[in-house]
């Protein structure tokens, strides 16, 4: 039985054995092709653990992100929006340590009942820079399939500002672009890919510290992506890897701590959101164009919160 989508240079009449070590080689050029142009890791729209460049090569990825919350049963009615441009830079130092870079934009908007009336607080400027490694420590390579898995560490620096105020005040904290602390990241990716599909698996730890008196709730992200190629449902008749299109399913947590303000714990914050995002992807040789939503499935929050509707997610990548 012949796997879907090889192109035999020649019909196997009198030689099958023969026949059989075309269709491995042709296969197995194929999968090189893949694995050395990178088309295929495709990686999650969501997250940016899975992200891997070979040695010398340079990934860019630039994303715009939409959060809504609302629905707040605290008497201020607060609706927050937040627009976060991340830009993220990813080097491969070698075949197996890689380097993210991650630099976002970030505008937040805040809507709250006063007593004067409905009042609009709002901060923007560079948010945290966070800085990772990412070493792949174990492989293991068939015929059209693929397995790794990478550790991550790294750091988030407090760069964005803290100290943003208005007319009313200083802004919450939650509310300003940076937390104003260092904050230790730890981490895991798992990768499973076969000519047509990808699966990843992720689990990042960030332990943040305290800053200027405030100290966020570590945070722990958990994320699953499923990628299966639609188009063309099989390889063309010829040799390279042509551009097609990805379906996406994901499956993104979050779990925050409890915050603590001057050493009390702020009873108000945190708690677990566990998003479904599906999402399209088109793949070319260096650039992917890729959108997303996600929609909150599982959502328990501590205390008087808004509570996120939806994340939008667009954007793309370049591979130098």
């Amino acid at each position: 039985m012949s796997p879907r989508g090889v192109i035999y240079l020649f019909k196997p009449r009198a030689h099958p054995e023969r026949a059989k070590r075309v269709e491995g080689s042709i296969l197995a050029s194929i999968f090189l092709s893949i694995l050395f142009c990178r088309p295929a890791f495709a990686i999650p729209i969501n997250s940016d653990a899975a992200l891997t460049a070979h040695k010398g090569e340079v990934i860019v990825r630039e994303q715009i992100r939409y959060t809504r919350k609302s629905d707040d049963p605290s008497a201020s009615d607060r609706t927050i929006d937040v627009i976060a441009i991340p830009t993220v830079l990813v080097y491969g130092i070698t075949e197996k340590i890689n380097v993210i870079e991650t630099y976002p934009i970030v505008y937040k908007d805040l809507d709250i009942d006063t007593s004067t009336g409905r009042a609009s607080r709002e901060a923007a400027g560079f948010g945290d820079f966070k800085l990772l490694g990412k070493y792949l420590f174990w492989s293991r390579d068939w015929l059209g399939k693929t397995l790794r898995a990478d550790a991550i560490g790294g750091l988030e620096f407090p760069t964005g500002n803290t100290d943003e105020e208005d007319g009313l005040g200083k802004l919450p904290r939650d509310i300003q672009v940076g937390k104003g602390s260092w904050n230790p990241i730890t981490g895991t990716v798992l990768t499973w890919q076969t000519l047509r599909q990808q699966v990843d698996l992720s689990f990042t730890y960030t332990f943040n510290t305290e800053g200027h008196g405030f100290e966020f709730g570590d945070v722990f992200n958990h994320d699953l992506s499923y990628q299966f190629r639609i188009w063309p449902w099989s390889f063309p008749k010829r040799r390279g890897i042509p551009a097609y299109i990805n379906l996406v399913a994901e499956a993104n947590g979050v779990w925050e701590q409890k915050a603590e303000s001057g050493g009390s714990t702020v009873d108000a914050s945190g708690g677990y959101t566990l998003f479904l995002s599906p999402g399209i992807q088109i793949v070319t040789k260096r650039f992917i164009a890729e959108v997303s939503v996600q929609l909150p499935a599982i959502q328990v929050v501590n205390g008087e919160q808004p509570e996120t509707e939806f994340v939008l997610a667009g954007g793309f990548r370049v591979q130098f």
